[in-house]
C-alpha cells in the first residue's frame, strides 16, 4: 500500500457548528488524486495530489462524510477480469497516481462521447474527478467521484469563475470496497440527480446492475405495504386506506424512485386519524427496510405493470357486495364517508356514476 511523504491523514473530530450533527468517524486517506475534466475544450486539467492542505483536506472530508452517509444508492457487480479492475488494483497498489490520471482520461473521452450524442440541446457541465483510497472506522474504500463545477462571482476580480462546490459536494460517485487488499465485486453507485446517469456506471466504468427496475419495483412495493398492514392496519384501517392509496399512487405516476425521499412525501406530513398511529415510528422503520435485507435499491427506476395485479384490493361491504380498487383514487379522504342511520352503519361514497346507477325516482304519491 503505497503513502507518500505529505499526504495527512484525514482524521476528523466534526467540531465546527456546521457539522456538529455528523456521526464522529476516523478518516485516513492513503492516496488522493483531484484533476479537472474540462468537456467545453476537451482538454484535462493538471492532477493535483497534494491533498493535505487545510481548506481542501477539510472539503475533500466532508465530501467523503457525504458519500458515506448517502442514502439513495444502486448495487451493481464490478467484472472480474476487466480493464476497470486492473485500474482500480493499481489505485490500491505502487500505481496510484498513473491509474487516476487514466480514469480521469476515460472519463473525459466517455463524457464527449456522450456529449456528441446529446448534440446541443443538453450540455454535460465541466467538473473534477476525485479518486480517492482511504479508510473509515477500519473500513477500506476507493471511491471515484466526478463533482460538477459551480459558477460564483470571484470576490477580488467580480468576474465570474467556476469551482468546486462548497455544498452539495457527491454528484456522480462509485464506492468499492477493499477487504484484504481484494477489490469487493459489489460496487455502490450514486448519484445526485433524480436517476443514474447510466454513462457513469456503464460507459465508464462497465458494471453490471444486480437488480433490475422490475425487483426494484415489486420488493420494495411489496415491503412498505406490508409494514402498513402490520403496523397501521391493526390500529387504524382508515389511516391504513389512506396510506396504501398514496403509495399506490406514487408508484403508478412516478418514473423513478429514490426510497428515502419517497418515504419523507409520502409520510412526513401526513395526520392520522388514529391517536394510535406514530408516524415517527412508521418513518423511522419504513426508511430501516432496505437495510434489513429486502432485496432493492434505494434508488432506481419504477416498472408500474410490475405492480398491477398487487394494487387491487377487495373490501367485502355485505353478502354478494364487494367494493374493488384497482388503482390510486383521487381525493381518497374525500370520495368516503360513514354514518350511522337508525343503528345501521353505512359507507357513502361520493360517485356521479353510482348515483346514476343506484339512485331511484320518488314516486307520485311521495311526490304528493
Amino acid at each position: 500500500m503505497n503513502n507518500e511523504a505529505g499526504k495527512a491523514d484525514l482524521a476528523t473530530e466534526l467540531a465546527t457548528a456546521e457539522f456538529v450533527a455528523s456521526p464522529k468517524r476516523t478518516m485516513v486517506t492513503h492516496n488522493s488524486a483531484l484533476q479537472k475534466v474540462q468537456l467545453n475544450d476537451r482538454s484535462l486539467g493538471k492532477p493535483y495530489y497534494e491533498t493535505s492542505e487545510t481548506d481542501l483536506r477539510y472539503y475533500l472530508t466532508r465530501l467523503l462524510e457525504d458519500i458515506i452517509d448517502n442514502t439513495r444508492s444502486q448495487t451493481f457487480k464490478l467484472d472480474d477480469n476487466g480493464f476497470i479492475k486492473k485500474l482500480l488494483e493499481e489505485l490500491i497498489g505502487s500505481d496510484f497516481n498513473s491509474a487516476a490520471v487514466k480514469f480521469t482520461e476515460r472519463l473525459l473521452n466517455c463524457e464527449i462521447e456522450k456529449q456528441d450524442q446529446l448534440g446541443g440541446f443538453t450540455k454535460l457541465r465541466d467538473g473534477s474527478l476525485l479518486c480517492c483510497h482511504f479508510t473509515v472506522n477500519g473500513e477500506e474504500h476507493i471511491v471515484l467521484v466526478k463533482v460538477d463545477h459551480a459558477d460564483f462571482l470571484n470576490e477580488a476580480t467580480l468576474m465570474r469563475s467556476a469551482g468546486l462546490p462548497e455544498k452539495q459536494r457527491a454528484q456522480k460517485c462509485a464506492t468499492f470496497k477493499v477487504i484484504g487488499d481484494q477489490l469487493d465485486p459489489i460496487v455502490v453507485i450514486s448519484d445526485s440527480s433524480p436517476l443514474l446517469t447510466e454513462y457513469w456506471w456503464n460507459a465508464f466504468l462497465c458494471l453490471t446492475p444486480l437488480s433490475s427496475p422490475e425487483t426494484n419495483t415489486l420488493k420494495s412495493f411489496l415491503a412498505l405495504e406490508s409494514l402498513l398492514k402490520n403496523r397501521i392496519q391493526p390500529k387504524s384501517k382508515t389511516d391504513y386506506w389512506t396510506l396504501r392509496n398514496s403509495l399506490v399512487g406514487y408508484y403508478t405516476t412516478r418514473e423513478q424512485c429514490s426510497f428515502p425521499d419517497m418515504i419523507d412525501e409520502l409520510f412526513s406530513g401526513y395526520k392520522p386519524d388514529s391517536l394510535d398511529v406514530s408516524m415517527e415510528k412508521l418513518i423511522a422503520e419504513a426508511k430501516e427496510l432496505p437495510k434489513k435485507g429486502k432485496g432493492f435499491d434505494t434508488l432506481f427506476s419504477i416498472a408500474p405493470k410490475i405492480i398491477k395485479a398487487r394494487i387491487k384490493r377487495q373490501i367485502n361491504l355485505a353478502e354478494n357486495v364487494d367494493l374493488r380498487i384497482t388503482g390510486e383514487i383521487n381525493d381518497f379522504t374525500g370520495m368516503f364517508n360513514t354514518g350511522e342511520d337508525a343503528g345501521r352503519k353505512y359507507l357513502k361514497i361520493y360517485s356521479d356514476q353510482g348515483y346514476e346507477a343506484f339512485h331511484r325516482k320518488a314516486s307520485e304519491n311521495e311526490i304528493e
